[in-house]
């Protein structure tokens, strides 16, 4: 348990002994270096039992689910299986925008302290909000501290942070800041940190990364691998120990792209506005473990049957801690793939193989078949010449491929890059190129590389 350094209180120099008001986070962390090794089973026993804390809460205080828990014949003490949790309804994005936000909890445990709001940014449709409190944003920095951890990131070097800020001032430019983590640095010793808005052109952002050594990059994934395709001219970062890509889905393509470019290990993390941290890279081998000791994560097949190992389906998580607005069996958005029933790390923490994030768009073909955009996201980045690109549907016999190209681009890419999204629509549609300085992103400040514009 050496990994941080810890801040201690004055006259205590060891053993380190942090302030009292970071006891309970610190705590919490501990807790959860101990309950990674617990077995599979006794891990959902202790789910379950937080499960049925939580469903007592809600059929009592949230009328949402005193409505639709009983009508589902689910009693909150009768849980005592994944069968029986199974029979819980599944939340719809749009039920809870529009039946559990505007009638949260009318009281919550005591002890438990309401606290501000967080939106998702809207990328897939309206912004759900998610009600927090002191448990929540407790488990957060648990877990928080934990993805460091096991991401092998260390806090007291030097950070670069490229994500979207809530106002557009200063950040555009790059400013500095004191700590990584402003909250947590009366617990934890922090390096430095540099931030960025990432609606900054990525060449600004190249260049202002150029003028400091940071050890930790961190960013949206589309963000780097706009910035890996500008770096293959001008070449790596010095200094640069560890990229972190958060918030949304890293292909593993880019990945291997990414890393190749900047020669460093790139860590993904999976997470969410809706419940924070969900899953971190295994520290000793490959996958990604469900924080489930936060949430209790399905993934889930066509029929809303359990996915087996090896299996691609929907993502659906219940927050185990979220008393105010609860989410219980709520559709993310997501796809991920299920992986094996143990990980050779010995941690008894559930195992996802591959985190596809939120659902690509479906493009229809001229024959009327619908095709997954995974399949054509990949042949048009390996085409090269170019460091941005979005692919947009128009109608099932005409696409545009908006480009932003770099200075190795020919004729030669522009043939290629038609014949591949003709490959993909197995018809000789009309594709068009069109060339941009950049691609702007949206207010979400998350890009999306395929779009369509048919309806249905």
């Amino acid at each position: 348990m050496g990994f941080f350094q810890l801040r201690t209180v004055p006259g205590c120099q060891w053993p380190a002994l942090p302030d009292s008001k970071f006891a309970q986070i610190w705590n919490a962390y501990l807790e959860l270096d101990r309950t990674q090794w617990l077995s599979r089973a006794e891990l959902e026993a202790r789910q379950l039992e937080q499960v049925r804390t939580l469903l007592a809460h809600c059929i009592i205080n949230v009328p949402y689910f005193r409505e639709t828990l009983p009508a589902a014949g689910v009693r909150p003490g009768g849980i005592r299986s994944m069968g029986d949790f199974r029979k819980i309804p599944l939340l719809s994005r749009r039920t809870y925008q529009e039946k559990v936000i505007p009638r949260p909890a009318t009281a919550l445990p005591e002890g438990t302290v309401a606290l501000g709001t967080t939106a998702t940014s809207g990328s897939s449709g309206a912004p759900t909000f998610a009600l927090t409190t002191n448990l929540t944003q407790l488990w957060w920095y648990a877990c928080y501290l934990r993805d460091l951890e096991w991401c092998k990131i260390d806090p007291t070097g030097t950070l670069a942070v490229i994500r979207q800020f809530p106002k557009v001032g200063l950040e555009m430019q790059g400013k500095s800041a004191p700590c990584w983590l402003l909250s947590l640095n009366g617990l934890i010793q922090y390096g430095p940190a540099n931030v960025m808005d990432i609606r900054q052109d990525p060449r600004v952002q190249l260049q202002w990364l150029r003028g400091f050594a940071a050890d930790c990059l961190l960013s949206y994934s589309a963000n780097l691998e706009a910035l890996a395709a500008l770096a293959k001219q001008s070449g790596p970062l010095p200094g640069l120990k560890t990229i972190h890509s958060i918030s949304s889905t890293l292909d593993p393509r880019a990945q291997v792209e990414i890393e190749s470019v900047f020669g460093v290990p790139v860590k993904n993390t999976y997470s969410c506005n809706e419940a924070g941290y969900l899953a971190s890279p295994c520290p000793d081998g490959p996958g990604f473990h469900v924080h489930a000791e936060n949430v209790l994560l399905e993934v889930l097949d066509e029929n809303d049957q359990p996915c087996q190992p090896g299996q691609t389906g929907r993502v659906f998580i219940t927050h185990l801690h979220n008393v105010r607005g609860p989410f219980i069996r709520y559709d993310l958005g997501d796809e991920a793939t299920l992986g094996p029933e143990s990980c050779s790390c010995g941690r008894g923490l559930p195992v996802l193989t591959r985190i596809i994030g939120r659902n690509l768009p479906m493009f229809r073909l001229p024959g009327g078949k619908l095709k997954n955009t995974t399949n054509l996201a990949g042949p048009v980045r390996e085409i090269g010449g170019h460091w941005q690109h979005q692919v947009i549907q128009k109608a099932v016999d005409h696409a545009v491929v908006r480009l932003a190209i770099d200075p190795t681009w020919t004729d030669r890419h522009a043939d290629e890059m038609i014949r591949a999204v003709q490959e993909f629509f197995e018809a000789p549609i009309r594709v068009e190129l069109e060339f941009h300085d950049r691609l702007a992103l949206p207010n979400s400040g998350k890009f999306q590389s395929m779009i369509t514009e048919i309806a249905g």
